[in-house]
This record gives structure tokens, C-alpha cells and sequence, in this order.
């Protein structure tokens, strides 16, 4: 799966990324970049959802915040997205540049040129 999001090969990244969330549901990690594939696919609400999933096995990483924050910003939702900038932030994500992305996501998907 990460192979192939590296390669920007998203479809079979999600792919493999199922597969191994059906094989090994509690693996926290799993979740996360089955979340930051959909986030990078543009599905949103599915990023949520699994960064959601990630969040209720390993609630201590700032990345996984992070992530579920642009996710929330990029489809409006600026209050959860205030909510899991300031946890990821807490848990010691940079808020300068996590500030930035979410800035950049709201700007784009509110502002599509």
C-alpha cells in the first residue's frame, strides 16, 4: 500500500490499504494512511471516517489529527477542524505548518479556479 502511494498509484494503494484494515482492524497505522489516501483522492468524508477509526485505536498521535483536521476544512467543517488542529498541535504537530495546509485546503476548495 505505501508503495503505492508513493507512486501516486492511489486506487491500488486504497486497495491494498482495505485489505490489510479487514486483515489487522486494531493497527492504528493502517487506518491513518488508508485515511491519507482518501484525503489525497479527494474523498473527504472517507479520510474522516478512517482518521475517525485511527483516532479511537491510538489517540495520542498529533498526525492523525492533523490530517482529520484538513480533511474537516476542506469540506467546511471549520469547527471540527479547529478542534483537531488544536489536539494535533497539543500532541506537538508544528501549528505554523499544519496552519498553512489547512489554509491552502480551505482556500482551494472554497475558492475552486
Amino acid at each position: 500500500g505505501l508503495k503505492n502511494a508513493q507512486l501516486g498509484i492511489l486506487d491500488k494503494a486504497v486497495s491494498d490499504f482495505e485489505e490489510a484494515a479487514w486483515l489487522d482492524p486494531e493497527n492504528h497505522e493502517i487506518q491513518f494512511n488508508l485515511g491519507t489516501a482518501y484525503l489525497s483522492m479527494g474523498d473527504f468524508e472517507q479520510a474522516i471516517s478512517n482518521f475517525s477509526k485511527a483516532i479511537k485505536l491510538k489517540p495520542d498521535v498529533a498526525d492523525i489529527y492533523g490530517n482529520r483536521a484538513v480533511a474537516h476544512a476542506a469540506i467546511g467543517q471549520d469547527i471540527e477542524s479547529e478542534k483537531d488542529f488544536d489536539e494535533a498541535v497539543r500532541l506537538g504537530a508544528p501549528p505554523d505548518g499544519l496552519g498553512v495546509v489547512i489554509d491552502y485546503v480551505k482556500d482551494k476548495h472554497r475558492n475552486p479556479s
